[in-house]
C-alpha cells in the first residue's frame, strides 16, 4: 500500500501529462517566466541507451520498450466491441512512438455543422489557430511539399514548410504511378522528421524505424524538441513515474492542488495557481470523473454531464499489395505520402465527410511480413520470398463523426495498479461511419489495381490510435466542457491541453492540432497571470 501522507508542495502550474499538449504548455509558459510542475505518469526515455533500432534483431528487442513495467497500469475495459486502446506513457509521450505525419486540419475541418449539416462547428476558426500552426511547425522542423500546384489541399499557411519533403521511396512511386492514372494526387506526408539538420538535431536518416523511437534524436518528439527547451529555462521540474489521481478544488470553486503518486508510491499534494491536464481524451476524463466533490458531485468541469462524451477516434482501414517488381518498402520513412482527393464531403456519397489514404510502409521488416505470410517450413520459405520486399500497404484516416453514445466512463469493478477504477471504453461505428469504410475499401482496391498490384490482399480494421473528443469545446457550458481558450467553464484556472478538446476529429492526424492548440492555451494562460485573474 502507498504512504498515504501528502506533502504539500507549491508552483505557478502545474501540468498533468507531458506528451504532444502538456510538453508544448511546460515550454511556452516556463519562457514566460512561469514556474511548471509537470507530472508524468511514465519514464523519461534515452534515446543513445533505450532505442533499439540499430541491432540487427531490433524487432524483436525494440517492440518492447514502451511496454510498461507492471501491466496493470495500462488496464482498461471495454463496453461493447472490443476496442484497442494503444498509447505511450512517457516524457514526450505518444509522439515518442508516431511516425510523425503532421498534417493540418482544413479550414472546413473547423465548420462541419455550417458545411454539412451534422455535429458541431467549432468555436474557433482555421484563420485564428493559423499562426500556432506554424509556429509549431518551425519548432519541429516539418518537413513538406509547398507548392500549391502539387497540393491542391493544402490549407492557406502564412509561410512555407520549414524544411523540404521527403523523396518517394520505390513503394511510393508505384502507388503514385496508379494514383496519377486516377487523377488522385499522392504528396509527400508533412512529417515531423527534418531533412536538414534543425536546432540543433540532425536530419532523418531515413532508417524507417520511427515507431521504435529515434535514435540518433531526428524525429521532433516532444522529448528532444520543446521539453529541451522548457528545461533549459530552470523553470520546470518533470517528476517522472508521477500518477494524478485526483484533482482537488476550493471553497470558491477553483482548482486548488493535484494528489498523485511519485515514482516509491507514495501519495503527495502539490498547489498551484492553475493546473493544466493534458492526459490525452481517455486519461483527462477519466482524471476529471475521479475528482469528484461536493461542489462537483458528477466529477470535475462536469456540470454539462459531457465529460467522458463523444469519444471519437478515426476509421482506421489497412490493406496490402503485393507487385511483381521489388520495391522494398521497409527502406525510408515509413510514411510514404498522403492521397487527400477524398477529405471533403461528396455530395454523390450516401454519407458525410472523408477520409486520407496514407501510403503506409511500416512494419515491412522480415518478422512483421512473415506473419502474414500463410503455410509452413519450405512453403512458407517460397512464399517469403515471393513477398517480402513487394508488399505495399495502404491505411485511411477516415473521420469518424462524433456520438454522445461514444464513452469514457469509469470501471469501478477493475482497478489498475495503484488501486484506481480504470477507464471504461465505449466506441461503436454508427451508419455514417460503417458506409465510409465501404468506400475506403473500394479506394484502397482502386489503387492498388491503377498501380498494378499483381495480388490485394484482405483489408482489415485496425486502430488508429487517435483518439478525440471527450472534453469538447465550446461557447455554451451546457453543451461543451471548456471555453474557446480550452478553460474549463467550471473551473476558471482549470485547462485542458490534449485531444480530449476537439469538437470533430477531421481526417489527419491530430499531433500538430493538439500542440498548436497547446500552443494558444498557453498564450491565453500567459494573459491571465499577467492580468492577474489567475
Amino acid at each position: 500500500m502507498p504512504n498515504l501522507q501528502p506533502k504539500k508542495q507549491t508552483t505557478d502550474i502545474v501540468v498533468i501529462g507531458c506528451g504532444s499538449g502538456g510538453g508544448v504548455i511546460a515550454k511556452e509558459l516556463s519562457e514566460a517566466g512561469l514556474s511548471v510542475v509537470v507530472l508524468e505518469s511514465g519514464k523519461r526515455f534515452n534515446p543513445l541507451l533505450h532505442y533499439k533500432t540499430y541491432e540487427q534483431n531490433f524487432e524483436v528487442t525494440a517492440s518492447e520498450i514502451f511496454q510498461p513495467d507492471n501491466p496493470q497500469r495500462d488496464l482498461y475495459t471495454c463496453e461493447g466491441k472490443r476496442f484497442s486502446y494503444n498509447r505511450v506513457k512517457g516524457v514526450g509521450g505518444s509522439t515518442l512512438r508516431y511516425i510523425g505525419v503532421v498534417p493540418r486540419f482544413h479550414e472546413s475541418d473547423f465548420r462541419v455543422r455550417s458545411e454539412d449539416g451534422v455535429s458541431d462547428d467549432w468555436p474557433i476558426s482555421y484563420a485564428e489557430l493559423e499562426p500556432c500552426y506554424t509556429k509549431v511547425e518551425y519548432e519541429l522542423g516539418v518537413s513538406g511539399l509547398g507548392d500549391t500546384l502539387a497540393n491542391p489541399f493544402d490549407p492557406p499557411r502564412s509561410k512555407p514548410y520549414p524544411t523540404p519533403p521527403h523523396e518517394f521511396n520505390c513503394a511510393s512511386k508505384a502507388v503514385k504511378r496508379g494514383a496519377d492514372k486516377l487523377g488522385l494526387h499522392l504528396i509527400p506526408s508533412p512529417l515531423a522528421s527534418p531533412t536538414r539538420p534543425w536546432n540543433g538535431r540532425p536530419s532523418c536518416i531515413e532508417c524507417g524505424g520511427c515507431m521504435f523511437g529515434c535514435f540518433v534524436t531526428a524525429k521532433s518528439s516532444i522529448d528532444v524538441t520543446y521539453v529541451r527547451k522548457a528545461e533549459a529555462t530552470g523553470l520546470v521540474d518533470i517528476r517522472t513515474q508521477s500518477m494524478a489521481r485526483e484533482i482537488t478544488v476550493r471553497p470558491d470553486g477553483k482548482a486548488h492542488s493535484v494528489i498523485y503518486f511519485d515514482a516509491g508510491g507514495n501519495e503527495q499534494e502539490i498547489c498551484a495557481s492553475a493546473i493544466v491536464v493534458a492526459g490525452n481524451a481517455v486519461e483527462t476524463p477519466r482524471l476529471l470523473l475521479l475528482s469528484k466533490s461536493g461542489l462537483f458531485p458528477e466529477g470535475l468541469a462536469n456540470s454539462s454531464g459531457l465529460v467522458g462524451k463523444y469519444f471519437t477516434e478515426h476509421l482506421a482501414l489497412f490493406c496490402d499489395g503485393l507487385f511483381s517488381e521489388r520495391l522494398d518498402t521497409w527502406r525510408g520513412n515509413p510514411a510514404g505520402g498522403i492521397i487527400q482527393d477524398f477529405y471533403e464531403t461528396n455530395k454523390r456519397n450516401n454519407f458525410v465527410r472523408g477520409w486520407t489514404i496514407e501510403v503506409n510502409n511500416g512494419g515491412k521488416w522480415p518478422l512483421s511480413v512473415a506473419s502474414k505470410v500463410n503455410g509452413w517450413g519450405k512453403g512458407h520459405k517460397v512464399r517469403m520470398k515471393e513477398v517480402f520486399g513487394y508488399l505495399v500497404g495502404l491505411a485511411s484516416i477516415g473521420e469518424q463523426l462524433p456520438d454522445i453514445r461514444n464513452q469514457v466512463a469509469l470501471d469501478h469493478d477493475v482497478k489498475d495498479h495503484m488501486g484506481i477504477p480504470v477507464p471504461k471504453l465505449t466506441n461503436e461505428p454508427r451508419e455514417n461511419d460503417r458506409k465510409m469504410m465501404k468506400a475506403i475499401l473500394r479506394s484502397f482496391k482502386d489503387a492498388f489495381e491503377a498501380s498494378g498490384a499483381r495480388e490485394i490482399w484482405e483489408p482489415r480494421m485496425g486502430a488508429s490510435a487517435h483518439y478525440l473528443g471527450t472534453c469538447r469545446m465550446g461557447k455554451n457550458p451546457d453543451t461543451s466542457v471548456v471555453d474557446p481558450w480550452c478553460r474549463t467553464h467550471d473551473v476558471p484556472n482549470l485547462f485542458i491541453a490534449d485531444s480530449s478538446v476537439f469538437v470533430t476529429g477531421a481526417a489527419v492526424n491530430p499531433a500538430l492540432t493538439i500542440m498548436a492548440l497547446a500552443t494558444r492555451t498557453a498564450e491565453g494562460i500567459i494573459a491571465g497571470f499577467k492580468q492577474g485573474v489567475l
